[in-house]
Protein backbone atom coordinates (compact mmCIF):
# COMPACT_ATOMS: atom_id res chain seq x y z
CA UNK A 1 0.00 0.00 0.00
CA UNK A 2 1.36 3.35 -0.80
CA UNK A 3 1.66 6.48 1.50
CA UNK A 4 -1.00 8.91 1.42
CA UNK A 5 -0.49 12.09 -0.12
CA UNK A 6 -0.63 15.48 2.63
CA UNK A 7 -3.95 16.40 0.43
CA UNK A 8 -5.08 12.98 1.01
CA UNK A 9 -4.65 13.43 4.52
CA UNK A 10 -5.84 16.48 4.95
CA UNK A 11 -9.59 15.42 3.23
CA UNK A 12 -9.26 12.48 5.75
CA UNK A 13 -8.70 14.59 8.96
CA UNK A 14 -11.84 16.73 7.62
CA UNK A 15 -14.31 13.95 7.12
CA UNK A 16 -13.37 12.80 10.35
CA UNK A 17 -14.11 16.20 12.17
CA UNK A 18 -17.25 16.62 10.12
CA UNK A 19 -18.23 12.62 10.75
CA UNK A 20 -17.43 12.95 14.27
CA UNK A 21 -19.79 16.09 14.78
CA UNK A 22 -22.33 14.78 12.44
CA UNK A 23 -22.37 11.38 14.47
CA UNK A 24 -22.71 13.02 17.63
CA UNK A 25 -25.61 14.73 16.58
CA UNK A 26 -27.41 11.66 16.38
CA UNK A 27 -25.71 9.16 19.04
CA UNK A 28 -24.00 11.93 21.23
CA UNK A 29 -22.90 9.02 23.42
CA UNK A 30 -20.90 7.14 20.61
CA UNK A 31 -17.61 6.46 21.55
CA UNK A 32 -14.91 7.28 18.95
CA UNK A 33 -11.77 4.14 19.22
CA UNK A 34 -8.27 5.24 17.78
CA UNK A 35 -6.98 2.03 18.77
CA UNK A 36 -3.94 1.92 20.59
CA UNK A 37 -1.72 2.22 17.64
CA UNK A 38 -3.18 6.22 17.99
CA UNK A 39 -5.40 8.80 15.80
CA UNK A 40 -5.45 7.75 11.46
CA UNK A 41 -6.77 9.96 9.26
CA UNK A 42 -9.99 8.91 8.26
CA UNK A 43 -10.49 6.40 11.06
CA UNK A 44 -13.26 7.43 12.47
CA UNK A 45 -15.51 7.87 9.60
CA UNK A 46 -14.36 4.14 8.77
CA UNK A 47 -15.07 3.05 12.59
CA UNK A 48 -18.54 4.71 12.54
CA UNK A 49 -19.33 3.12 9.24
CA UNK A 50 -18.28 -0.60 9.85
CA UNK A 51 -20.55 -0.06 13.52
CA UNK A 52 -23.66 0.89 11.81
CA UNK A 53 -25.83 -1.11 9.79
CA UNK A 54 -28.99 1.45 10.02
CA UNK A 55 -28.78 2.27 5.94
CA UNK A 56 -31.30 5.78 6.33
CA UNK A 57 -28.82 6.79 9.34
CA UNK A 58 -25.48 6.32 7.20
CA UNK A 59 -26.94 8.44 4.61
CA UNK A 60 -28.02 11.20 6.72
CA UNK A 61 -24.93 11.06 8.53
CA UNK A 62 -22.32 10.99 5.38
CA UNK A 63 -24.72 13.71 3.80
CA UNK A 64 -24.68 16.39 6.62
CA UNK A 65 -20.69 15.36 6.99
CA UNK A 66 -20.26 16.34 3.22
CA UNK A 67 -21.78 19.12 3.93
CA UNK A 68 -19.81 20.25 7.11
CA UNK A 69 -16.65 18.98 4.95
CA UNK A 70 -17.15 21.88 2.96
CA UNK A 71 -17.25 24.77 5.60
CA UNK A 72 -14.46 22.88 7.81
CA UNK A 73 -12.24 23.53 4.06
CA UNK A 74 -12.67 27.74 4.70
CA UNK A 75 -12.26 27.81 8.64
CA UNK A 76 -8.97 29.66 10.02
CA UNK A 77 -6.76 27.57 11.80
CA UNK A 78 -7.46 28.21 15.15
CA UNK A 79 -11.03 27.66 14.96
CA UNK A 80 -10.61 24.62 12.85
CA UNK A 81 -7.99 23.08 15.67
CA UNK A 82 -11.08 24.15 18.64
CA UNK A 83 -13.74 21.90 16.90
CA UNK A 84 -11.28 18.94 15.79
CA UNK A 85 -10.12 18.90 19.70
CA UNK A 86 -14.07 19.10 20.21
CA UNK A 87 -14.46 16.47 18.32
CA UNK A 88 -11.59 14.35 19.48
CA UNK A 89 -9.31 14.35 16.48
CA UNK A 90 -6.08 15.36 17.51
CA UNK A 91 -5.20 18.64 15.28
CA UNK A 92 -3.01 20.88 16.93
CA UNK A 93 -2.40 24.48 16.05
CA UNK A 94 0.33 23.63 13.86
CA UNK A 95 -1.26 20.57 11.76
CA UNK A 96 -4.21 22.71 11.51
CA UNK A 97 -2.20 25.78 10.06
CA UNK A 98 -1.27 23.67 7.23
CA UNK A 99 -4.38 22.21 6.44
CA UNK A 100 -6.10 25.80 6.49
CA UNK A 101 -3.36 26.87 3.89
CA UNK A 102 -3.57 23.78 2.05
CA UNK A 103 -7.05 24.92 0.86
CA UNK A 104 -6.63 28.52 0.88
CA UNK A 105 -3.89 27.60 -1.61
CA UNK A 106 -6.09 25.97 -3.87
CA UNK A 107 -9.11 28.08 -3.53
CA UNK A 108 -6.40 31.17 -4.58
CA UNK A 109 -5.18 28.56 -7.60
CA UNK A 110 -9.13 28.27 -8.51
CA UNK A 111 -9.94 32.31 -8.67
CA UNK A 112 -6.73 32.66 -10.48
CA UNK A 113 -7.10 30.22 -13.00
CA UNK A 114 -11.36 31.53 -13.26
CA UNK A 115 -10.43 35.16 -13.49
Amino acid sequence: MTAQTMNQQYHLILADIAMAAAIKTHDPQYVFYTGSAGYVAGSIRDQWLADTSDQRLVMRVVAMANAGVGSLQAMEPERLAKLADQYGVPVGQDLAGMIAGHFDAKREAWLSYTR
